[in-house]
This record gives structure tokens, sequence and C-alpha cells, in this order.
């Protein structure tokens, strides 16, 4: 029998087809197929797509991807052990999601576990609802990755496993993987899965959702600290590009608080463009906010998710010219967390604190030097900004009730453990309806003001930065090596050679911060780092009185096969920006020869 998902109308699953039935994979197509893989804290990501194009739509996976999803589940549950976890499953809005997530449950059941099916589920949604009384949960997604990539993320309490963790797991899985067998064990377990069970699994499915979103809902409202009158006083415009937040809480939810809604590409899989939200990709939501905006001058706000919906990048109106702007990724944390920062002030906590990453723009530190909060940093990576920010929480008595990663937009508020664009929206709405908020923010960035609340006037108020996209096309190097040792001692050994032309004009000084998990470490060479090295390395450069002028940054790719560099400048210089970044990227493609040659 053929189940279906009552909200959206799309095919679930059939629990009397088995996937791996028949299935024509071997061993050594397993072992060949899982090189493909990254496999980290972030997600274990691969292109999943049979023809191997990243930009594929289609729904076909390889037999050796279904047996490696199976493995992936058997090593879940070993992980977990418990006589029958209670786990829960949901899938972004990919169409490989689809068979890949109907193999796991199978293998799930036939392993005696105690299932939740809520099929397209944002990550935020999935990771809320696993506190309540879930061993753990498995979400099938590859976040902002092209549409043709899937992956695997799996957690407990609110948020995915840390790198501590992960890097347990990853060795088991791989013994697995190499195991003889493999693929006779990942077909017998689908086989093995009781229909009935199943069955009863997907029955249930309509009323697990609903007592999902209600748990969300609540979820969201007690992050923002809001007040029981707390509102959403503008129109908002949703260009959700087909994203599992089609599925969510999102447009009921801004309803309710009071926002009036114009919703985009609401419906799973009405992909209208490329996922990751950033430049270019927000351009229909910035042009659809000013259509309506002329309509409707309520609407001054946009924000386009990626597919699982935790990335939220946004769109604002500048009511005096009537025009749209694309808000970057670095700005978009900058202005949440400094209304965040500011609440927290006002409130009269004692030792607030902030959590980044590494690529964060120094923006953040300026802003949060203004009311006296201290900023820590950790990997790239959310698990890692939300184990430094418990850390602090936990040992050192910090209040640290927002963190995130300024390269990639959006923000983490506690007890979250993940970004969403939901608590962006509650961050905003908060200058509209806290008393004195909006008043007592623009004092500490110096700005007199006479107008009503005004989001654009706070947005022109934050520190100027030019900071390289972390998805723009010079951020990313394609690199040969592997021994990301010998790759950063090459690096080191340019970077000496070559630091000290740079020391001109306002660049006096330099430092070098190298940032594995969630220590930070300053200091220059291999002693300040542990092997492989894979962390990231950043070079800091100061005036003559020893203020920040600008830094560079790289790093390897946790979700993709790549290298990711940047620069951030303070101030409108675009000139030092390009310079540094060629700079950067010359270093960086010249170590790899050295070591590959």
């Amino acid at each position: 029998m053929k189940y279906f998902d009552r909200l959206t109308g799309f095919f679930i699953a059939d629990p009397s087809k088995d996937p791996l039935k028949g299935c024509a994979a071997t061993d050594e197509d397993v072992r060949s197929t899982i090189q493909k893989y990254i496999l980290s804290a972030s997600g274990w990501r691969a292109v999943f797509a049979k023809s191997m194009n990243e930009e594929d739509s289609s729904k076909e996976v390889s037999d050796a991807d279904l047996v490696i999803a199976s493995t992936v589940a058997r090593t879940f549950i070993e992980y977990l052990g418990r006589p029958r976890p209670r786990i829960l499953v949901g899938i972004d809005a990919r169409p490989t999601g689809e068979v890949l997530c109907d193999v796991v449950v199978r293998t799930l059941i036939a392993l005696n576990a105690e299932v939740t099916h809520l099929f397209f589920a944002s990550a935020p949604e999935i990771m809320a609802y696993s506190n309540a009384g879930y061993d753990g949960f498995f979400y099938i997604s590859a976040s902002h990755n092209p549409i043709g990539h899937n992956g695997f993320k799996f957690g407990a309490n609110g948020g995915v496993y840390n790198k501590e963790i992960i890097d347990k797991i990853i060795p088991v899985f791989k013994k697995k993987i190499e195991s003889a067998g493999v693929v006779k064990t990942a077909v017998e377990l689908s086989g093995k899965c009781d229909e009935d069970l199943y069955s009863e699994t997907l029955m249930k499915h309509d009323d697990d959702k609903l007592r999902a979103f209600d748990y969300y809902r609540q979820f969201v409202l007690r992050i923002a600290t809001a007040h029981k009158l707390f509102r959403i006083p503008f129109g908002i415009v949703a260009e959700m590009n087909g994203s599992a937040r089609s599925a969510s809480i999102d447009i009921p939810y801004l309803n309710k608080m009071g926002a009036k809604v114009w919703a985009v590409n609401a419906q799973p899989r009405q992909i209208a463009h490329a996922i990751v939200p950033e430049g270019e990709n927000l351009e229909l939501c910035r042009k659809t906010l000013e259509e309506v905006h002329k309509k409707d001058p309520s609407y001054i706000l946009g924000y386009v998710p990626d597919n699982d919906g935790d990335r939220g990048n946004f769109v604002y109106l500048e009511k005096k010219t009537g025009k749209a702007h694309i808000l970057n990724a670095q700005k978009v944390f900058a202005l949440v967390a400094t209304i965040d920062i500011a609440h927290q002030v006002m409130a009269g906590d004692k030792r607030p604190a902030i959590a980044v990453n590494g690529p964060t723009s120094s923006m953040i530190d300026e802003v949060a030097g203004k009311f006296n909060v201290k900023v820590f940093r950790s990997d790239v990576g959310e698990a890692n900004v939300v184990t430094l920010a418990q850390k602090l929480r936990d040992e050192e008595g910090y209040q640290v009730h927002i963190c995130g990663e300024g390269s990639n937009g959006g923000n983490i508020t506690h007890p979250a453990k993940v970004r969403d664009p939901m608590n962006s929206i509650m961050s905003i709405a908060k200058l509209y309806s806290i008393p004195g908020l909006y008043d007592f923010l623009l004092s500490k960035l110096g700005i007199e003001h006479t107008d009503e609340v005004s989001l654009e006037t706070l947005i022109d108020a934050l520190p100027k930065y030019t900071t390289t996209p972390a998805f723009s096309k010079d951020a990313v190097l394609r690199i040969k090596s592997k021994d990301f040792d010998a790759l950063k001692l090459a690096y080191e050994s340019i970077l000496e050679k070559e630091v000290e032309g740079y020391l001109t004009g306002k660049i006096a000084s330099w430092q070098v911060r190298q940032i594995e998990g969630i220590e930070e470490q300053i200091g220059f060479g291999p002693a300040f780092r542990s092997n492989p090295s894979t962390g990231g390395y950043k070079v800091v450069f100061y005036d003559k009185n020893g203020d920040f002028v600008a830094y560079i940054w790289l790093s390897k790719s946790r979700t993709e096969p790549v290298m990711r560099v940047m620069a951030d400048v303070k101030g409108d210089d675009e000139a030092l920006h390009d310079k540094l970044l060629a700079w950067q990227r010359s270093m960086v493609l010249r170590a790899d020869q050295m070591i590959c040659s």
C-alpha cells in the first residue's frame, strides 16, 4: 500500500516495495562509491544523483548508495546502544531523499528501533522536536549543496553530534563498509523490515507531523524570549525555493504572530534557482519585495532559505526609495547578533558573550565591543560553534544567548543548536516589540534619531567591512593535495617570505591564529595545530596602533571537496580586499603545486 503526506500530497513510501530487492551492487562497488563521500560533523555528503551531475534533479540513486545509506543507519543504531531506541527521521526536499529515507527507515525498524517519520522537515524543526523524548534523530539532507547532492546528519537533544563524537563514529562506519558481506547485510536488513510495523509508522505520520509542528512553534517562541503580546508588525516575502521550509510552520506561524506573508515557490521541490541563499539567488525575493511593497507598504522584509531550511538570508526595503536590497550573510548575522546582544545588555546580563566561527567578519567584534560583550571563536561547523557556546556557559560562567557562523548567515539562539530564519525574524521583530530596545541600540552605536523604528537605519549604522562572500567563485579553490599537514607547511613557507611586502600603508604588523574544533591558538607553525591540520588558518593584520585592519582565512570545506579562502577588511576598501584575496589564492595554489609536483 502506498502512503502519502496529507500536507503536501507527496508520496512517502510503499512498505510492500523494497528498494534493495534485487540489488545489483557488489561489496567492491560500495567501497568504490564511498570514496566520493565527505564525512564530517557538518554532515556525511556526496553527489547521489545516479548521473553524478550535481545539478541533476532526478530521484534515481545507485544501489551502492542505498547500501551505504543502510550501513549508516546500522552504524547509528550501534552507536546509540539501546535495545529499542526512539528515532526521529526526516528529509529535506531533494528528490533523492525519498528512496534513501525508505532504506534508512527499513533498516532502523529491522534493528528494533521505534521510528517517528516526519518526511519533509526543516532541519530546525526535526532538531527541535528531537528534544521531545527521542534518543536521536536521523536527517537526510545536503543543506545548501546543489540539488544532486544528499547526505546524512544525526544527533540528539536538539543538535548534530559534535566533532568528538563523529570522529568516533566514522571509523566504525568505515570498518563496516570494508567488511565482507556489506551488501548482503544491507539487503537482508531491508528485507527483514516488518511490513506491518512500517505501515503503522506511516499511518501515524500525519499526527506525528502535527505534534512536531506544535512543539516547534512553542520552541521558537521560547527561544525568542518573547512576551505573550509579542507581534511582528510588518509584511514578509517568503521565497521558499521549494525547500523543506515550505512544508514547515513558517506561513501559519508568521501569520499568527501578526505578520502578513507573501509566499513564493512555497511547495516542496518547486526549486526556481540554485539552492544556496546568496547573491543572485536572492534576486527573485528582492524583486518580489519591491513589487509587493508598492501594493502594500507594510512589506519591508524578505527571506530565502536553503533546502533544509536552517540557513536563511534576507532582503530589506529602503522606504525612502522603494528599493529592496540584499543583505549578505555576514551582515545578516551581524544585524541579528547586534539586536540580541543589545537586548541581553539592556536586560542586565552580567557576563554576556557571543560564540562565532573563524571566518565570521570582524564586524561582529567591533559591534560587540560597543556593548562590552566578549567574542570567542571556533572552527567552521555549526557543531563547533554550539559546543564552544555551551563550554563558555558551563565552565566559564558566560551568558551566551546567541552564536553562529557569520560566514553562512543566520543565528543560533540558545537553547536551539541550529540556525533558523524564524529566529532571525523574531530577533528583527524585537526592534518593534520591546520598548526602548531600538533607542538603546542606536545610542550604543552612536547614532542619533528622531523618527520611528527603522530597520534600514539600523543596517546603515552597522560598521562597514568588505568581506568575501563564502559562496563567491573567488572563495573556492579546487586543489589536488589531500595532505593538509604538508599543504600548510608549504603555505607558511610562502607566507613567511612574502608577508613583509604587505607591511605597507595601513598594515604594520601581523599575527597567525589557528583554530581546531573549539580551540583557537595564536602562533605560526605546526606547533600550533595537530594532525591532520584540517582546521582554520587566519592571518590577521594590524595598523601601527595595534588596531585591526584585515584578515585572510583558509580552511578545508567540511561539506565539499574544496578549500575555502576569504579576506575581511575594515571599511569600504575593495582595493585592499581584492589585493589580499588574490595573494591568499595565489599562496594556496602555489603551496598545492609545490607538494603535488
